[in-house]
């Protein structure tokens, strides 16, 4: 028996929040307080990106209207992501802003940047997926993956790789 597509995208919507909320309790320190590591810093980006790639489009069906107003201020749990994130050793690194621009210059990524940015929109998706909206919350993850935390993402995982391989190489492959 086929699945509606209502109960699917909750299905969707569910599998992709026990992610978020792995990532989103690990940047902020809700499960671990323990200063956060490279290795493990990897691992729970490429995870939570995995787990983006796997959701369908369109993510904007249903979507409710709603105004930036009704969004929660995460002010002080976005300031605990970067202050965490500032206990891993690779902070600044260099890249190309896009690689799609033949010879575009290299600009300066910020690591910590990168984690508050992936966990601002996982955790407005929480909150939205929290609330019953689920069509909100696929819109939100899947929408902003898109343009703009999957670009960090992205960046993030190169970066930490290539530390990883210079100064850590047991950090690829241990189980941190």
């Amino acid at each position: 028996m086929r699945m509606d597509l209502r109960a699917h995208r909750k299905l969707v919507a569910d599998r992709f929040s026990a992610q978020a909320r792995r990532f989103v309790e690990w940047a902020d320190g809700t499960s671990d307080a323990g200063p956060l590591t490279a290795p493990v810093a990897l691992r729970q980006v490429v995870a939570v990106y995995t787990a983006a790639l796997a959701m369908p489009q369109p993510w904007s069906e249903h979507v409710s209207p709603r105004s930036e107003e009704q969004a929660v201020d995460m002010t002080v749990a976005l300031s605990a992501v970067r202050l965490r994130a500032a206990a891993i050793p690779l902070q600044h690194y260099s890249e190309i802003f896009s690689p799609l621009v033949p010879q575009d210059e290299p600009v300066v990524g910020d690591l910590a940047d990168d984690l508050v940015d992936i966990y601002r929109h996982l955790a407005r998706g929480l909150q939205l997926h929290a609330a019953g909206l689920v069509d909100d919350a696929l819109w939100e993850w899947g929408f902003n993956f898109q343009v703009h935390w999957g670009e960090h993402a992205s960046s993030a995982i190169r970066a930490l790789h290539c530390y990883l391989a210079q100064e850590d190489p047991t950090g690829l492959c241990s189980g941190d």
